[in-house]
């Protein structure tokens, strides 16, 4: 093709395109870096469109490499380097920066052998190194220009040592015309404030302008195309079929940066990625919205739940998780959602059905364990361990009320629990935080081996027998107990010993860990030494654990005694019997009375002190008692160890 026709092609090129043609081919290489082709690249950066003239003894095609020529660094290749220095007129990366900028003061210490002349004739920039792209006050020379003009400057200084005609006409002519040159590529209106003699130009500070206007164009371009593209990407992907919320929640959580047009062929490449993305999508959707709905509806379960065992008179509750760990509920929470919330309301409501029967079935399997623990045990009655051995899995109440079925929670503290009454209102601090609530962890119950050989020795004390005796038949008899393991406490001169009831006594030996039982059974004399005519009642008149065998009326809501005995006159009954027409329920009671102090010797009154003392090395007729007297001494005549005689004397 002529030479001629190929120039005129080119020139409806742009820069960069040139750029990349002169670098397929030696002959276009050729071509484009020829005299002739100069005005080929000027049209083409009049086809770019504003792009500025070349700076000062820059070729065409030079500079078109620093502005369209790629992003790397002109001394080591390194990629993605943006900023172009005008000052300099090279792209540079940081690195390069610093190994090749001199420091204008540190120009004499680096090229000690040349004349600082040279720095007045060479461009120079405003950033160094270590500026992060920041501008000074201060001025930077690239080393490769020193060395440069140095030896263009050494021609000229050599002609002048030579004393050849008009060497020094020729000399000034080239410094003034490369200040000139200087002046004309250097933006110095940022050194008017130091440098006030020099005049600033104004084609650096055009060059800069026009690359930052046209990385802000380049952006907006960029930016355009992609949301046209990304708008042609999701019209494609419903038209084949996908969910047009499904394609607008991918293009909000991922980016698909097609910065150029969307061609056929790059549709082909991206369609599928973009379907893999749809489908994990779709599945983490899925599962999402599953586990939001399985939340809901355990929120529902746990507040309908929470509702429930707040109104149960117990504090042995199943824990919620065993709740939903049955089958049908467990199938319930892993069901895939459904639209309306109303129905999965109407489906917890049902569930919510089912609260009494999974609490009557937990507390039936704490009582079967419970009596399957008390039956290896011995003087457990024959029947309920042949109950056992016929493998009939049904709890013994009998056993369980005995004075000797005592148990303790393992998470919590040995503390006895005495009875099936004790077991299920135990609290046990064992708490985990559960969504603003505070669930109970279950609990797990073992013997009290301390508690029971106490237990037992308390009532072979009283002459009971220990495989018959319930807890109500001792709490009837009232005996009191001293521990024999326990000495005598003194206190005012006297010495006592705490009597107990035998639930208090159980619970002594069992925190005080004695090796054994010891006890010494009160007399009625010494019972009413400590409580007169009236001894303590346990459990006490005031105790909300009285209710009538009557009517059921207080069997979910327990009272005093003193209302209890109105009601029952309600039933025509003047003068009620105990275990008859009305019963208690000490399980709500966490804890017996305390123990009574039982004097052997009674307490002295204390001595009533008088002012019989006066001060001897004060002339006053003050008076004191006698340990006021000692401290007046000591703390104002500032006498350690004051002396009766000495010091003081009794008042006669």
């Amino acid at each position: 093709m002529p030479i001629d026709i190929l120039l005129e092609i080119f020139g409806l090129l742009e820069p960069a395109d040139l750029l990349y043609l002169s670098r397929t081919s030696k002959a276009f290489r050729k071509v484009l870096l020829s005299n002739s082709a100069v005005s080929v690249w000027k049209a083409a950066r009049a086809n770019r469109g504003d792009v500025p003239d070349c700076m000062p003894s820059m070729s065409e095609v030079t500079w078109a490499n620093l502005l369209f020529g790629g992003s790397q660094c002109y001394v080591c290749v390194t990629k993605g380097i943006m900023r172009i220095d005008f000052g300099i007129r090279r792209r540079v990366c940081t690195s390069c920066l610093k190994k090749n900028l001199v420091y204008k003061p540190h120009f004499s210490s680096k090229f000690s052998d040349l004349d600082p002349i040279i720095m007045d004739l060479i461009p120079f920039t405003n950033t160094g190194g270590w500026a992060h792209g920041h501008a000074s006050g201060s001025k930077f020379f690239w080393s490769d220009d020193v060395l440069k003009m140095a030896a263009q400057l050494g021609m000229y200084q050599k002609d002048v040592h030579m004393f050849k005609p008009g060497a020094k006409k020729r000399l000034e002519d080239f410094k003034q015309s490369r200040k000139r040159y200087v002046d004309s590529v250097i933006d110095v209106r940022f050194l008017q404030v130091v440098f006030l003699d020099l005049t600033p130009s104004k084609h650096a500070v055009v060059c800069k302008a026009w690359v930052d206007e046209d990385r802000k164009r380049h952006r907006l371009m960029v930016t355009e195309l992609r949301s046209q593209n990304n708008e042609l990407i999701k019209a494609r992907l419903v038209n084949l079929g996908h969910d047009a919320d499904d394609v607008a929640h991918i293009f909000r959580h991922r980016e698909y940066e097609m910065d150029q047009e969307l061609t056929d062929t790059r549709w082909k490449r991206l369609l599928p990625r973009i379907e893999h993305n749809l489908s994990e999508l779709k599945e983490e959707r899925r599962l999402e919205d599953q586990r939001n709905a399985s939340f809901r509806r355990k929120m529902h379960l746990r507040e309908m739940y929470d509702n429930y065992m707040r109104h149960l008179r117990r504090a042995l509750v199943p824990p919620f998780e065993h709740f939903l760990k049955l089958c049908d509920v467990a199938e319930f929470i892993k069901s895939p959602p459904t639209v309306e919330r109303e129905s999965e309301i109407n489906a917890c409501r049902a569930f919510a059905d089912k609260f009494p029967e999974f609490c009557t079935g937990y507390i039936h399997q704490t009582k079967l364990a419970l009596t399957q623990l008390l039956c290896p045990s011995t003087g457990v009655p024959q029947d309920s361990l042949a109950l056992q051995n016929q493998g009939i899995n049904a709890p013994d109440e009998t056993l369980l009320q005995l004075a000797t079925s005592i148990f303790q929670c393992i998470p919590s503290r040995p503390f006895p629990l005495i009875t099936w009454d004790k077991v299920q209102h135990h609290e046990c601090p064992h708490r985990i935080p559960y969504t603003g609530s505070m669930m109970t962890a279950a609990c797990t119950f073992s013997l009290s081996r301390s508690g029971i050989t106490a237990a037992r020795s308390l009532i072979s004390l009283v002459g009971l027998d220990a495989k018959i005796t319930t807890a109500a038949t001792m709490d009837q008899l009232m005996c009191h107990f001293f521990c024999s393991n326990c000495p005598a406490k003194l206190e005012n001169g006297g010495s006592y010993r705490m009597a107990m009831d035998w639930r208090r006594s159980v619970i002594h030996y069992v925190e005080e860990s004695h090796a054994e039982p010891r006890w010494e059974l009160l007399s009625a004399e010494q019972l009413k030494v400590i409580y007169g005519p009236y001894p303590l009642e346990y459990p006490r008149v005031t105790d909300l654990v009285w209710c009538c065998n009557k009517c059921d009326k207080h069997h979910k809501k327990p009272v005093n005694k003193a209302t209890l005995i109105d009601h029952l006159r309600w039933h025509g009954i003047a003068a009620p019997i105990q275990g008859v027409d009305f019963s208690y329920d000490t399980a709500p009671v966490k804890l017996p009375p305390p123990g009574t102090k039982f004097f052997l010797t009674p307490p002295q009154p204390p001595k009533k002190q008088t002012k019989d003392y006066r001060c001897k090395r004060c002339n006053g007729s003050r008076s004191f008692m006698l340990d006021s007297v000692k401290q007046h001494i000591k703390s104002k005549h500032k006498i350690g160890s004051p002396i009766e005689g000495t010091d003081f004397c009794k008042i006669d």
